[in-house]
């Protein structure tokens, strides 16, 4: 029902002692993410916070859409420093967005591994599950999400749309309606009324 959900975790957006790295995240707080680019192509070809510089460009092409420019920024990251968690993650989500949902949930596994107890990892890895059609998997992990964090409507919406798939009605009306609760708080009108769409549909 919903996309892979991006949100890089724990960001460390701390003054750099590079112009162009501290440029380049000015530009990406900013929402300018192509000027962003720029800036941490100039980080990167001066040799400045290698790790750093390639995952900011790594995310900030996620940002524009760019999912395989992403994934080969994250693979660096990776290359350079292999305990990186929030590199597979986001690699996870570039995986998901263009349906490589196998090494998506693969690179999930790792960011685990890393860094437990990631409520949005556990509801990415779900969604890469659940367009695999291992709803059981899914709905594994959105009970792990929830458990984690249970203002998180995007598992509510996923777990209600598995419930449905698997015709259990009055637990997918309790997921959905939660989660329209959840959005409606949140002020996220849109997706508010595409939950409310679908329990219109099963009522």
């Amino acid at each position: 029902m919903l996309s892979a959900t991006f949100i890089p975790a724990q960001i460390s957006w701390a003054q750099s002692n590079s112009a162009s790295l501290q440029k380049g995240i000015e530009a990406y707080q900013n929402g300018n993410y192509q000027a962003a680019v720029q800036e941490f192509n100039q980080a990167i070809s001066e040799g400045a916070q290698a790790e750093k510089a390639y995952y900011l460009r790594g995310i900030s092409y996620l940002q524009l859409g760019k999912q395989q420019q992403a994934i080969a920024d994250y693979t660096k990251v990776i290359e350079l420093n292999a305990k990186n968690a929030d590199a597979y993650y986001d690699r996870g989500i570039a995986r998901t967005q263009i349906g490589n949902y196998e090494q998506a949930i693969a690179d999930y596994n790792r960011a685990l591994e890393l860094k437990p107890d990631q409520e949005r990892v556990y509801l990415n890895r779900g969604i890469a599950q659940s367009q695999q059609g291992n709803l059981e998997k899914a709905m594994a992990d959105y009970n792990q999400a929830i458990e984690l964090n249970g203002e998180l409507a995007d598992a509510y919406a996923n777990r209600g749309v598995i419930h449905a798939a698997m015709g259990e009605k009055e637990s997918a009306i309790e997921d959905l309606e939660k989660a329209a609760q959840l959005y409606q708080e949140q002020g996220n009108q849109s997706l508010y009324q595409t939950v409310q769409e679908r329990l219109e549909q099963l009522e």
